[in-house]
């Protein structure tokens, strides 16, 4: 993956001191704005030349240079090329030989591009180094007015005014299940499992369509194609996931299911239209996730017993908390993977169901005919669980009803959206649990955020600034220290996976004590702790201590 849209050419100037990074990160501020390449933004603002890049990039690839001219490209190797790619890639066809299509390019660097002429064209390609000036002068002479481009059976721009033109119902089914969109969209959805994407992120702007792949929490640039794919892009999307084709004005939302590499994936796909074209949404879910399990959330082994002693419980409410995202879900699947054989019976009520689980009735919500939380938790109350999960408490009702479940002997596991597990209690109340009910049910609170790891190949130790570990509140007792490099490996990020940091709060006598007056969370927490809790940000510094993620990531995620 690259970060703009010349590939790694900025990386390599900045490594060779042709601009600073200053520089760079401006040039890709306003490559963000203007969704022009990187290397004429450079030369716009005056941070090189024309001529110094030429030079430059000619001494640092190991393609051959060719001096381009007419004579010397075939045009039947031109029409595999629609002109409208040409011209926005800056690229031309020059000879076709077997399923080797050789292309005329100025910037090698730019990989993105050279996916995207490998898509349009069906072949392997060979680029060689041109000079920009000779292939647009190429570029003009072959499509001029009249010429090829006339002739071109193109799969992007023509073919999608043709949608326009007639019934969308009809042409777009045909349209998208030609080749190159088929390639298109497979290549982007493929990539997205290899590289651990949880999501995927078409996002149509004024002149390119930029494709974001969210990575261990963070949002990556992945591609930036043309803004004349949109349609075809979005269509074929569309029709995998059974959606309606036709409408464009509308939001969707659909999925389907794809094998790959032996692997089971389920892609949630939602559509919103913008004022450019439709953005979509993908999201991504493994489910061989759906057989995570205690030991690989990332508990410390006092927390571990914590758990395992109040999932001993025959009944009562554990409670997982955290923001969207803190992979509150990945921890109820382990625990329901934990405690699930052929003597207990599971529900689960989720919105939606995220992974399908052995031993496990999971029944999901349905809004549009009233099948809500509370709705289904009285019908579950009736099928004799042992163990319900319900995906979220949203309201005073479904709390009330989970509340009376647990009273009655059934093991209750959800979520709340809290900052840390002291502040559970409060919420409960505030939501209408009476304090009483709360000291009965609840049994176990795990207050919870996620890091990114630090990629075991190429992370590096070094000693922080005292200044930086004052700030923070860390005390440093002269152990390694570990930051972020980037390599091949993590997609030069630094970062490989993630994994849980935790604040684990058994529901206590002392603390119990404390809910029969006006509840304050502060007092909560200092009773905790008193009683052995470690904080989530304790938790994170003891992660840093040992190599497994930064003073960077801790101080971006973990709340003090």
């Amino acid at each position: 993956m690259t970060g703009n849209t010349d590939g790694g050419l900025g990386s390599v100037l900045v490594e060779k001191g042709m601009i600073s990074q200053e520089q760079l990160d401006l040039a890709l501020k306003l490559q963000k704005t203007t969704g022009q390449r990187l290397k004429d933004i450079l030369i716009k603002e005056g941070f090189t030349t024309r001529e110094q890049l030429k030079e430059f990039i000619s001494q640092h690839v190991d393609i051959p240079y060719v001096k381009l001219s007419t004579d010397l490209i075939d045009p039947e190797a031109v029409k595999l090329i629609p002109a409208n790619v040409a011209r926005n890639l800056v690229a031309i066809p020059v000879t076709l030989i077997g399923d080797i299509l050789t292309v005329a390019v100025s910037c090698p660097f730019d990989t993105a591009s050279l996916d995207m002429l490998a898509f349009a064209s069906g072949y392997t390609l060979e680029p060689i180094l041109s000079d920009e000036e000779d292939i647009l002068e190429a570029i003009d002479y072959f499509f001029k007015e009249g010429g090829l481009e006339n002739e071109l059976v193109e799969w992007d721009e023509d073919r999608l005014e043709f949608v326009d033109r007639y019934a969308p119902e009809i042409l777009d089914e045909v349209r998208v299940d030609e080749g190159p969109v088929v390639k298109l969209v497979n290549l982007l959805l493929t990539r997205a499992i290899k590289e651990g994407a949880s999501d995927i992120h078409v996002e149509p702007q004024e002149n390119l369509v930029r494709v974001r792949y969210r990575i261990d929490g963070v949002l990556m640039e992945a591609r930036i194609l043309p803004v004349e794919v949109l349609n075809a892009l979005v269509s074929r999307v569309k029709v995998l996931a059974e959606l309606n084709i036709a409408e464009r004005r509308l939001p969707q939302d659909g999925r389907f299911f794809v094998k790959y590499g032996g692997k089971d994936v389920d892609f949630r796909v939602a559509t919103a239209p913008t004022i450019y074209g439709e953005a979509v949404i993908i999201r991504i879910l493994d489910q061989s996730n759906a057989r995570v399990s205690l030991a690989d959330l990332g508990l410390e082994d006092a927390d571990m017993r914590k758990l395992l002693k109040a999932l001993e419980e025959p009944h009562g409410f554990i409670l997982v908390t955290g923001p969207t995202g803190s992979g509150k879900t990945t921890t109820l699947y382990a625990v329901l993977n934990e405690i699930s054989d052929v003597t207990r019976k599971i529900i689960t009520i989720e919105d939606p169901v995220e992974y399908r689980l052995g031993m496990v009735n999971q029944i999901p919500v349905n809004h549009k005919i009233g099948l809500d939380f509370a709705t289904i938790l009285r019908s579950v109350l009736r099928q004799d669980p042992d163990v319900i999960l319900v995906g979220e408490i949203r309201d005073r009702e479904t709390a009330h009803i989970s509340v009376q479940a647990a009273l009655t002997g059934h093991l209750l596991l959800s979520t709340l959206h809290t900052t840390g597990a002291p502040e559970t209690v409060p919420r409960l109340v505030d939501i209408g649990i009476e304090p009483y009910y709360v000291r009965e049910v609840v049994k176990l609170v795990i207050a919870q955020r996620l890091v990114r790891k630090l990629c075991p190949r190429c992370k590096e130790s070094y000693t922080p600034d005292q200044s930086v570990l004052e700030e923070l509140g860390i005390r440093s007792d002269g152990g390694s220290f570990y930051r972020p490099v980037g390599c091949k490996f993590c997609n030069n990020t630094g970062y490989k996976g993630r994994i849980g940091v935790f604040e684990v709060m058994p529901m206590s006598e002392g603390i119990k004590a404390l809910t029969a007056a006006q509840i304050n969370p502060r007092e909560v927490k200092a009773r905790a702790e008193e009683e052995g809790m470690e904080t989530m940000w304790r938790n994170a510094v003891a992660k840093v201590a040992r190599g497994v993620t930064s003073l960077e990531e801790i101080a971006r995620t973990i709340p003090r």
